[in-house]
């Protein structure tokens, strides 16, 4: 008789979330991914020089661009950004997207790249174009995102941009009516609000953390006139975040309202940006999060294994996004079963001895925070296991076997989403089927899927 009933309900492993790109990004001095590095046929695209420019700077190279393309001197980017901006807001009234994004490979420049080209895109737009406050307020929203709030020069200068930021504002106001004050007005007073908010929240003490209440409150009151209401849920979501340090308790989450919303925020940018920008890519990692913590298992592993395959083809494998998507389909891919002899969590590999047996790799302990992680390696068991003492966790990928009654069932997959006596409540993958409750020894773990 299983035993396992009252503790089949462990936290989920903590694995690598990705940012939320209403967060702050940090890409300077805390942020250090892979930077690409120069071969000895790579020279600027815009000079042509091969080695340091006249003031000894690297060629540099962080964006989706592969082989010898792509490398540049960062005064040359700069230089090249500028005279882009010129021309493009003589045309069209904005400054164009040099500073931001490769004019090669098409994609955004990330790490430390980012990080100097938003400072270079803030100085000119305050040389030469700071009578456009809204031009002047999205530079500066650019840069204070890539600040480091646990840097001191980072935060001075974050201190500085969000007092910029609420001055620029209060003088748009006192040149428009109260009627006029109204769309893209409101809309950029409200993420005004929002990311100095991320910013206070960030720098993390209690001072900072109190502000950051407080502009929180004034984004989800212009969010709401705005009628806004992903902005609305994502600012809230901060405010339990800041009350929850405050109260020193752990945030509740309510994983049904955390999926409903991940599935509209993917779709949204899915629609905007296409399923190549690392934005979408961003977001179908935090659809997967929110899928893996709902014990969504299939669904979560099938979604970050296509966002980790195409931002490896587009982007290249040392990109961010790709790093983060693989890092978190490996920690996806884990799967965790309790061993009901000797009631502990471990990690299981394959099976062997035609399938009666599971080798199994642990235990997993769980941390002070609630989350698990695997004891170090000299204290580690690996165990070959009669399947009857091995159980799949919340969440596993399984497939049924040897079912006679339900025969339809054997060889589908699905994942296991309750257990009690002996039996899983298994939800499955293929559409129209419902879900059923199968006795343990008809499952099989899914190692890879297929």
């Amino acid at each position: 008789v299983a035993t396992a009933d009252r503790t089949m309900n462990p936290s989920k492993k903590a694995y690598s979330i990705p940012q939320d790109m209403m967060e702050m990004e940090p890409t300077g001095t805390q942020a250090q991914a892979a930077q690409d590095d120069t071969s000895s046929s790579s020279c600027c695209w815009l000079c042509l020089g091969e080695g340091p420019d006249a003031s000894g700077m690297p060629l540099v190279r962080n964006c989706s661009c592969r082989g010898s393309s792509g490398f540049a001197h960062l005064s040359c980017i700069i230089r090249y950004a500028e005279i882009d901006g010129r021309n493009s807001y003589q045309s069209m009234g904005n400054i164009g997207a040099a500073f931001q994004e490769c004019p090669n490979c098409k994609q955004e420049f990330q790490n430390d790249l980012r990080y100097h080209l938003e400072r270079a895109r803030v100085s000119f737009v305050e040389r030469e174009f700071s009578d456009d406050h809204m031009l002047y307020l999205r530079a500066l929203i650019h840069r204070v995102r890539v600040l480091n709030a646990e840097n001191d020069a980072d935060k001075a200068e974050g201190d500085q941009i969000c007092f910029k930021m609420v001055s620029t504002i209060e003088e748009m106001k006192s040149d428009h009516s109260e009627s006029e004050w109204s769309g893209e007005f409101m809309k950029m007073e409200a993420v005004v609000m929002y990311v100095i908010g991320l910013f206070h929240m960030n720098v993390g003490s209690e001072e900072s953390l109190q502000e950051a209440l407080e502009y929180f409150g004034s984004a989800i009151y212009l969010f709401t006139l705005l009628g806004d209401e992903i902005n609305i849920i994502s600012a809230k979501k901060n405010i339990a975040k800041i009350e929850a340090k405050f109260s020193g308790e752990e945030i509740s989450h309510d994983e049904g309202n955390d999926l409903e919303f991940s599935k509209r925020q993917y779709k949204y940018w899915l629609g905007k940006l296409g399923e190549q920008h690392p934005i979408t890519i961003r977001r179908g990692e935090l659809l997967a999060h929110a899928l893996y913590c709902s014990n969504q298992g299939v669904a979560a592993e099938r979604l970050l294994a296509k966002m980790a395959a195409l931002s490896r083809q587009v982007h290249g494998p040392t990109h961010n996004c790709t790093l983060s998507a693989t890092s978190a389909l490996k920690d996806v891919k884990d799967r965790r079963v309790f061993i009901d002899s000797r009631r502990q969590w471990f990690h299981a590999l394959k099976y062997e001895n035609d399938g009666l047996s599971c080798v199994v790799r642990g235990p997993v302990v769980e941390s002070a925070g609630g989350s698990s992680s695997s004891m170090q390696e000299e204290h580690m068991l690996t165990l070959s296991l009669p399947i009857t003492d091995v159980f799949p966790g919340p969440g596993t990928p399984v497939v049924c076997q040897g079912l006679s009654e339900r025969a339809h069932l054997n060889g589908k997959i699905g994942d296991t989403r309750g257990f009690n006596g002996g039996k899983f409540e298994v939800h499955f993958e293929e559409a129209g089927l419902e879900p059923a409750i199968i006795k343990h020894e008809n499952l099989r773990i899914v190692f890879e899927l297929p």
